[in-house]
């Protein structure tokens, strides 16, 4: 227990997270709060799958051809089916409930910190993030907004564990582990200020992201499908390629060492303390790189579509993504099968009789001497 008590004292001293002669009892952010985030991601769970089987398979059912192959189910059956395991199935439907859901949040998230912060001065200011850190207050609009968004990505991370599994898979569980890392580290040392402005820009291109996606789904409107697009990347070149980098790590780069601690040197290769803040810097930084990788992955569906293609998500290549034209070549080639065993099953014999001929065949042809 001494030994314990030795590291937690030493693993939370003060000048490594803080900066000079300032103490945790004087930060408006208090460490334990972090816990309210864990508790919120199994309610947020269950909150989607039921959010998921109401009001998202309704969408389904009269918008899009996921239930189009099953002629005799309701829509009180598609709402049990989902509720009672299949939002732990592979499927078309699964796939653009996840979409759904997705959709769904961001806009609140987003609306919700629009909400919150449109009287912030860091939101037109982001050298206010900086100005008076680290006794920056933490009013109770902005520490929900942060638990919420903190607890979804917990939630992201339990949900992948029945969630449709795409080629980005990895690189997405990396993303959701650093913005929860961000988060907590940011609220840990009441970095808030800039945490939301990172929230912030992010949700808005997701909300065009996901959007864009239940355009395609969506049977009524697939040609709102590369306009659609058009504002996805608009906004996630403006927010994530352009702001994120060039506002917010450029001021946390450049001007957050001196307002932080007057001798502080973020580039300092000693790594003179306080550490946390270095830190939570450098993980901005790869986070911008996750940023550019996902930007290729873009650039390829950019490409589909100048070529006529629609815009379509490449990071699909798993056998669950089904397409409309991909559901009706093997439901044909399911017809076509059982038409033909209905028609012709006296051919079984001839069949037995003609596989007994190709054996004898490949017999007699291992059996011959090779010719010299």
């Amino acid at each position: 227990m001494e030994v314990y008590r030795w590291a937690m004292s030493y693993f939370w001293h003060e000048p490594y997270w803080l900066p000079r002669n300032v103490t945790w009892p004087e930060v408006p952010a208090k460490f334990v709060d972090l816990l309210v985030p864990i508790y919120l991601a199994i309610p947020l769970v269950i909150i989607r799958i039921l959010w998921e089987s109401t009001i998202g398979v309704t969408y389904l059912y009269f918008r899009t051809n996921a239930y189009a192959s099953r002629k005799n189910i309701t829509l009180l059956g598609c709402m049990w089916e989902h509720m009672t395991g299949g939002f732990a199935s592979v499927s078309r439907a699964k796939k653009i409930l996840e979409c759904f859901w997705r959709f769904s949040y961001y806009t609140f998230a987003f609306l919700y910190g629009l909400y919150v912060m449109k009287n912030s001065s860091w939101l037109y200011d982001v050298k206010q993030c900086w100005i008076g850190y680290p006794f920056h207050p933490v009013p109770d609009t902005i520490w929900w907004y942060y638990m919420i968004e903190t607890g979804f990505y917990y939630s992201l991370l339990i949900g992948s564990t029945f969630d449709v599994r795409r080629s980005d898979f990895w690189q997405l569980m990396v993303h959701h582990v650093i913005t929860i890392f961000l988060l907590s580290s940011s609220w840990t040392i009441n970095f808030v200020r800039v945490g939301t402005l990172i929230l912030l820009s992010h949700d808005v291109s997701d909300v065009f992201l996901e959007g864009g996606k239940l355009v395609r789904y969506d049977a009524h409107n697939k040609n709102m499908t590369n306009f659609m697009f058009v504002l996805f990347f608009s906004s996630w070149v403006a927010t994530r390629l352009i702001y994120y980098p060039f506002i917010v790590i450029r001021s946390a780069v450049t001007e957050a060492a001196a307002l932080i601690q007057p001798d502080y040197i973020l580039w300092d290769y000693q790594l003179s303390p306080p550490y946390a803040p270095r830190l939570i810097v450098f993980a901005l930084i790869l986070l911008f790189f996750l940023h550019i990788f996902w930007t290729f992955i873009i650039l390829r569906i950019a490409y589909r579509t100048s070529t006529g293609g629609q815009a379509k998500d490449v990071r699909s290549d798993s056998d669950s993504d089904y397409d409309e034209e991909e559901m009706a070549r093997r439901e044909r080639t399911r017809l076509l099968k059982k038409k033909k065993n209905k028609v012709s099953p006296s051919t079984d014999d001839d069949d037995d009789e003609g596989e007994e001929e190709k054996n004898d065949r490949k017999a007699r042809h291992r059996r011959a001497p090779r010719k010299e």
